[in-house]
């Protein structure tokens, strides 16, 4: 539980970018965080359950939890997809992966996939503690927002080459056991010297950077480009250590270090720290409604929205040509989608990235969730035969885009730019949009609670009755008022 240490906290100015982090998870209390945070929070807190309780009868998920039921240990927290209780730092490990599993999770300027290691490890940590809701609340906050800012802080994963995009060979989401560990260490209430301990331990315990072949690969890794389990895990070690009076180097993330070795050519140290406590990276987050890689979303939106507008059937169409952003299209998924996916705990990570696949689901009015790669689904010859009709192709238009991003701060893009055409019952059709639906940058496509409560309704229908899922949002959307979370109905995963 959150104590009384440092309210009036202050950084100082000629603290490292390292103390001024720690410093931060240390000292920021509930009562920093603005009302537009706290719901956004709470809102992201409850998508991110979603994409858990969706994934917990996943072949994959299945897998992981057989290595927690094999390592056992103390009853602390809850495991999605598992009766009883598991260690903390299993637990958090789990739903992490869980979490991430079908790739419906909150997405962070189309790139990075956060708030599952914060949730995880808040609600893990909370359960073990006999947090607050706002102890939570906090804690996703603060943990989201280191891991938002070793993100933004980074020149990694991709860059311009004679004018096309090329992905890096070399890449990692180490840096996300910080903000795990920062959203534990928030619910347990570690002191600054404590903090500054941890993230030197981290600085050892965090996976290292991978060498890589996303933008070649024909099918993913089991961990598809990020190691959740690892990050998690390394996170709750560090954490206890640090807590037990573990002392470590207190500079890791000044000057050359953590960052450049997880594959960062450089390191902008101002975003590192820039407007702590006032700029809340979280708000910036994307919310997902389908479950598959967020570039696919534009596609699909405009898809529906031209099916329903114009009377379109899925039979009535001959030909769509998806031309794509290309950070997108440099990715061989993208380039040339696979004519089947393998029914395998792979299958949510593989079909997640093929337009094709996803966009006649959508245009089948398959719902969105889990049921997209069920067995039956990824057999279904219908689905096969409207995808063969879809190709994808390069929006070389806009590359200059690509080029602006890359020039600015914080080298990210806060749209969602798709176009595509239409061939159908003989006529063309030419749909652009900036924007998908859940990104948070205009009041059209901002997610609210309806639309994430219409979200939980589509992925967990068939595990939960209507009842239930309204009541869990109503329990999440009151989460401050929650004096003890480990009593909290809907942590029963299970």
């Amino acid at each position: 539980m959150r104590g009384v240490f440092k309210d009036e906290y202050n950084m100082a100015d000629t603290a490292g970018v390292t103390q001024q982090l720690t410093d931060f998870v240390a000292g920021t209390r509930y009562s920093n965080l603005t009302a537009q945070v706290i719901d956004y929070t709470k809102l992201i807190i409850l998508d991110t359950l979603i994409c858990g309780i969706a994934a917990g009868g996943q072949k994959r998920t299945q897998m992981m939890n057989a290595v927690v039921r094999r390592q056992g240990g103390v009853a602390e927290a809850s495991v999605f997809g598992l009766p009883g209780k598991y260690p903390a730092g299993m637990a958090a490990m789990a739903n992490a992966e869980c979490m991430n599993c079908l790739d419906a999770d909150d997405t962070f300027f189309t790139q990075s996939h956060f708030a599952a290691f914060n949730v995880a490890s808040a609600l893990a940590e909370g359960q073990r503690d006999n947090a607050s809701g706002e102890d939570i609340i906090l804690a996703v906050a603060v943990g989201f927002d280191i891991n938002a800012r070793l993100n933004l802080a980074s020149q990694m994963f991709y860059a311009m080459d004679d004018g096309s995009v090329q992905w890096s060979s070399r890449a990692g989401m180490g840096f996300a056991a910080f903000g795990a560990a920062s959203s534990a260490a928030v619910v347990r209430d570690l002191d600054p010297e404590q903090c500054s301990n941890m993230f030197g331990l981290l600085n050892w315990m965090a996976p290292t950077a991978n060498v890589t072949t996303v933008s070649q690969r024909r099918n993913n890794p089991s961990l598809k480009y990020g190691d959740y389990p690892g990050a998690t895990r390394s996170a709750f070690m560090a954490l206890d250590l640090a807590e037990e009076g573990y002392i470590a180097e207190h500079s890791c993330l000044d000057g050359e270090g953590f960052l450049h070795a997880q594959g960062s050519l450089a390191v902008d140290n101002d975003l590192l720290v820039e407007a702590l406590q006032e700029k809340w990276w979280i708000l910036e987050t994307s919310v997902k409604y389908y479950p598959s890689c967020r570039y696919t979303h534009g596609p699909i939106d405009m898809l529906r929205q031209l099916m329903a507008t114009e009377n379109i059937g899925a039979d009535d169409i001959d030909e769509i040509v998806v031309r794509m952003n290309p950070m997108g299209y440099a990715l061989s998924f993208f380039r040339d989608p696979a004519k089947s996916i393998p029914p395998d705990h792979r299958a949510p990570l593989d079909g997640a990235f093929n337009i094709p696949y996803v966009m006649a689901l959508a245009a089948l009015e398959y719902t969105p969730g889990p049921q997209w790669y069920s067995d039956e689904t990824l057999a279904d010859p219908k689905v096969w035969e409207l995808a063969a009709r879809i190709s994808t192709a390069e929006d070389i238009s806009a590359r200059d885009e690509v080029k602006q991003a890359l020039s600015q701060k914080i080298r990210r893009f806060r749209k969602s730019p798709a176009s595509m055409t239409v061939r159908a019952g003989g006529q063309e059709f030419l749909c652009e949009s900036e924007y998908a639906n859940g990104d948070p940058w205009t009041e059209e496509t901002h997610a609210s609670w309806d639309s994430v409560t219409a979200k939980f309704h589509n992925f967990c229908s068939q595990l939960l009755s209507a009842d239930e899922i309204d009541d869990i949002v109503r329990q999440v959307r009151n989460l401050e008022r929650v004096n003890n979370i480990a009593d909290s109905p809907f942590l029963q995963f299970s």
